[in-house]
């Protein structure tokens, strides 16, 4: 049990990862992506073969760090790499499930849908942490939605009885955290940083991880990088990426794989 690979990879969507120097004190990498189009909420097919085949040729495979919440369909790519059954634990404040998936391009508000019905290796979703649910979606033998509308407080135990894999991969958008642990660029759940902090270590002793990514950064103009308030988002951000990626090494397993 623990996470299978190790090392970072930022993907640049844009400047704001360059804000955060803290980050790359561990080993990592950087894709540049910058000069992409059309990849902003909704990405076209065209680009996202571009950014699949980016991913193909990178070294590190441990933590993969996405830009803000906008690009969290990138998440779908980085499942596609996996070849034995999975279940995907998803902390986000808003569960980027679409009926009606057939009919839009894959987008950061659809993704797991299209993991659901694309990905055979899939088979099961958990969501933990999101405020409001369309009621058209429910709880179901694919999917486990623990809610954070009060004051939950679910177990790790409750959580992983959900999972009947030995393998997972997690996603993490930051705004699933409420705004005293991060700022993004969509609304925030209610979960605090010390909640997701420990799932992630109990989900790394319990379960292999083959891969975890984040996402939910603030979207802020490089003009405004140096403003005050600017500065206090980037570096509430930084300080919880950089908590995230402590809790994982520190629960890195003997039998690491990777460059």
């Amino acid at each position: 049990m623990g996470l299978l690979n190790k090392g970072i990879t930022i993907l640049q969507f844009d400047d704001i990862y360059d804000q955060q120097q803290k980050l790359y004190q561990f080993p990592h990498e950087t894709i540049n992506l910058k000069k992409l189009l059309h990849v902003n909420l909704y990405c076209e097919e065209k680009s996202l073969a571009l950014i699949k085949s980016r991913l193909k040729q990178r070294k590190y495979k441990g933590i993969t760090f996405l830009g803000n919440g906008n690009y969290h369909y990138v998440s779908y790519l980085l499942l596609q790499e996996l070849t034995k059954p999975f279940s995907l634990v998803l902390f986000d404040n808003h569960p980027d499930l679409d009926i009606n998936h057939d009919a839009v391009m894959l987008s950061c508000g659809t993704w797991v849908s299209y993991a659901l019905h694309n990905i055979p290796m899939l088979q099961k979703v958990v969501i933990i942490g999101p405020t409001t649910i369309k009621e058209s979606i429910q709880s179901s033998e694919l999917i486990s939605i623990f809610p954070f509308n009060h004051c939950q407080d679910y177990s790790t135990k409750l959580i992983l009885s959900t999972i009947h894999t030995d393998d997972i991969y997690i996603s993490i958008d930051k705004d699933v955290l409420n705004h005293h642990d991060a700022e993004t660029n969509w609304d925030q759940g209610m979960m605090d940083k010390a909640t997701l902090l420990n799932y992630i270590k109990e989900l790394i002793r319990g379960k292999t991880v083959h891969g975890l990514d984040i996402c939910g950064e603030p979207s802020i103009s490089p003009l405004d990088y140096i403003l005050p308030q600017s500065q206090k988002m980037l570096h509430k951000n930084e300080a919880t990426n950089t908590e995230i990626i402590q809790t994982c090494l520190h629960d890195y397993p003997h039998h690491i794989i990777g460059a």
